[in-house]
């Protein structure tokens, strides 16, 4: 049996005109892999800062065992600026290995010198050489590229100790965590097991919740209409049943987590929207693109990848018109209407009230259901509930931020979207709504991500920027890209595969090996992700007429995605006969 390391009791903690904990309770015990998640401005980083002894609370004790040592990577670490990355290693004992895993050297350049993702990464590897018995981590995957994320998720699986995270990649958080914890409404519900098994927990706990919420609604509506014809509701008695009554029913429509509804405004998208041909640009003397061509097709879903460096902005500032070539064209559509959602956070005035942040961009807005909605109703449907209307910028936290500003950039009723990292900073919940109405939006999309289940579930195609500045396409998406650089560097660190794990037992995956459920799960999202796009080429071919060069184009394509199609289905059957 696990030795208790933590206990929270009782733990409340609020902020100048928002509470963010009360009452909380729970342990953690050695070995345990506890992942945090909630809604944006929760209290997520709150709760981390709590145990980690850099927040005290209103009320409320964490206890900790005697002699227990913590690491502690915050979102924003707090550095002099003034000293050197040398000495900073030194003193944290930080390995040159670890560092430059982590794509930093040990030299004499500055802190204040670094940009903003340069020093979190030191942070990140100050935390990890640190031998201490419970390691906390607050967005370890922010700012980190796709073959760092999964040598970290390796190195995290690997190592015994004590781990407390909040993290919005939803691989990392299925793999490495085994208990689950959810701030919901300043309070915590607790799950065992990983992602996957909180995802169908909260599913029978809200289908609990919707049944009970209705009973008491039901039951509230029929006393009330009971009392108010019976002749006794006169009576002081009845009256105050009345009163109990309407209490419950309030009750039953209490302001709970909010229910996210993106509904995307666009407007129509032409069949030119950006072609890139023969285009190199360098900065100073240092080359970053070097005769890319690319012709953005209406409703693509296209995402760059590639390691910090090496032009992933660049390239998709130069698909907005952001960027001028050095050489070569960049044309776009007449029709074309970009939003651009930046990594930086936008400059909005900490004093300005949020509603009127949002009437600046729209008093009324139609969405595509046809509906109107004004600027508040619209900020209630991105999760920003009514008391926080009038509220200031500086109030919100990090993530709520950031959710404002992608909704400033999607009122815009853009048809070319524009995503650099779009996952840092916003919560699970936003990210599947996202996601979701991404499967129906008419518009094309481009997003540089580091994000893994992001690219899986809305790219179609995968680019990856290549040292030498040109662009590697994986048609097939993140899956097709992984296989790739699997057969490029076979055995080479970091490897994107996992070490087999005892798979979970499921209805389907009783006989599979962890690699092997994650590929199916590849497979059951790149099958008809193929299926739509030789569809759409069928499409294309049919209306293609005498452009005979055009054609031959779109028929190469199409055998290629056909043939990877036919593996992808047989190798899908032989899993699934496996199971």
């Amino acid at each position: 049996m696990s030795a208790n390391i933590v206990s929270i009791n009782g733990l409340t903690k609020a902020f100048p005109e928002r509470p963010v904990l009360e009452d909380v309770s729970f342990g953690i015990d050695e070995g345990d892999r506890l992942g945090v998640i909630g809604f944006n401005g929760s209290g997520k980083s709150t709760l981390l800062s709590l145990v980690a002894g850099r927040l005290e609370p209103d009320r409320g004790s964490i206890v900790t065992r005697s002699g227990l040592t913590i690491s502690y990577l915050e979102q924003a670490p707090d550095f002099d600026l003034t000293t050197t990355v040398a000495d900073v290693a030194q003193r944290s004992h930080a390995t040159l290995t670890l560092l430059h895993r982590l794509g930093l050297e040990a030299d004499d350049r500055t802190l204040e010198s670094l940009s903003g993702g340069q020093q979190r990464r030191l942070a990140l590897a100050i935390a990890l050489s640190e031998q201490s018995d419970l390691l906390i981590l607050d967005e370890p995957t922010n700012h980190l590229d796709i073959d760092v994320i999964d040598w970290m998720e390796d190195e995290l699986a690997r190592r015994s100790q004590t781990l407390m995270f909040v993290t919005h990649d939803r691989y990392l958080l299925d793999r490495l965590a085994n208990r689950i914890i959810e701030i919901d409404q300043q309070h915590i519900h607790h799950h065992s097991g990983n992602y996957q098994d909180y995802l169908e927990a909260r599913e029978l706990r809200r289908t609990h919740e919707e049944r009970t919420d209705r009973r008491r609604r039901n039951l509230a509506r029929t006393e009330l209409e009971w009392l108010r014809r019976s002749p006794k509701a006169r009576t002081s008695k009845s009256k105050a049943r009345i009163g109990r009554a309407t209490k419950l029913q309030e009750s039953a429509l209490s302001d709970g987590q909010p229910e996210l509804a993106f509904e995307l405004p666009s407007r129509r998208l032409g069949d030119a929207v950006v072609d890139i041909e023969e285009v190199s640009l360098a900065f100073a003397d240092h080359l970053v693109l070097a005769d890319v061509t690319w012709r953005l097709s209406p409703g693509a879903r296209l995402g760059i990848v590639g390691p910090n460096g090496a032009g992933k902005t660049t390239l998709l500032r130069l698909f907005a018109g952001r960027l001028e070539p050095t050489t070569g064209t960049a044309r776009t559509g007449s029709t074309v209407e970009p939003g651009w959602y930046g990594q930086e956070p936008e400059r909005l005035e900490p004093h300005r009230r949020i509603i009127d942040v949002m009437r600046d961009e729209a008093e009324q807005t139609k969405l595509t259901s046809g509906i109107t909605v004004s600027a508040s109703q619209l900020l209630e449907r991105f999760g920003f509930r009514s008391r926080q209307h009038s509220s200031t910028v500086g109030d919100l936290s990090g993530g709520e931020r950031r959710r404002l500003e992608l909704l400033r950039v999607l009122v815009g009723a853009p048809n070319l979207l524009l995503l650099d990292e779009p996952t840092n900073d916003l919560d699970l919940e936003t990210l599947g709504a996202l996601e979701e109405q991404l499967d129906h939006w008419p518009g094309a999309l481009v997003a540089a991500t580091h994000d893994r289940y992001f690219l899986e579930r809305v790219c179609r195609d995968v680019v990856s920027v290549e040292p030498d500045g040109t662009l590697k396409h994986h048609p097939g998406g993140y899956g097709a890209y992984l296989a790739w650089r699997n057969r490029r560097a076979p055995g080479s660190e970091p490897s994107a595969e996992k070490p087999e794990e005892e798979p979970k037992d499921d209805r389907y995956r009783q006989r599979l090996s962890y690699n092997e459920q994650r590929e199916f799960q590849r497979l059951e999202r790149t099958i008809p992700q193929l299926t739509e796009r030789v569809a759409e080429l069928d499409d294309e071919l049919e209306h293609v007429g005498s452009d005979w060069e055009r054609a031959e184009i779109l028929s190469s394509e199409r055998v290629r995605l056909a043939e990877q199609l036919e593996q992808a289905e047989h190798r899908w059957l032989e899993l699934a006969d496996r199971a």
